[in-house]
């Protein structure tokens, strides 16, 4: 039996925005020839936007660095950090990560790192860190 063809997709109209403050963007690659290290820096941040029909502003910035060095294999290391927030007049919350990535010659090790806030109060925060057998990778 043939297979029938999809329909048109649906979608709602996007909502409307208003872009507050610009936001920034770069893939940056740096290598110490010395040393031997090599590093990638990634920014991706969107800036302050406005969400026109509710009035709620956003913001998202987030970092990313990736690192090693030549052939040491215990010396990758990757740190990402997002930062999120929301805000609608007097009410604003935000929530910041940060996570770590490193490893030994048998371990890959995680570190994160978890801040919530309610205005400039920190309501919540937690901390974690896990060991991982790397099975011969």
């Amino acid at each position: 039996m043939p297979l029938r063809p999809f329909h048109e997709p649906e979608g709602a109209p996007p909502a409307r925005t208003t872009q507050l403050e610009p936001g920034e963007n770069s893939w940056t690659v740096s290598r110490d020839l010395v040393g031997y290290t090599s590093v990638l820096e990634i920014i991706k941040d969107g800036g302050v936007l406005r969400f026109d029909d509710v009035d709620m502003t956003t913001a998202r910035r987030v970092v990313e660095r990736y690192s090693s060095v030549a052939d040491d294999f215990s010396s990758p290391r990757g740190e990402v950090e997002w930062s999120l927030s929301f805000a609608r007049g007097e009410w604003s919350t935000r929530t910041v990560t940060r996570t770590v990535l490193t490893c030994t010659p048998s371990t890959f090790e995680v570190d994160g790192h978890l801040d919530a806030y309610e205005g400039e109060h920190r309501t919540f925060a937690r901390d974690w860190e896990r060991t991982i057998p790397r099975d011969c990778l």
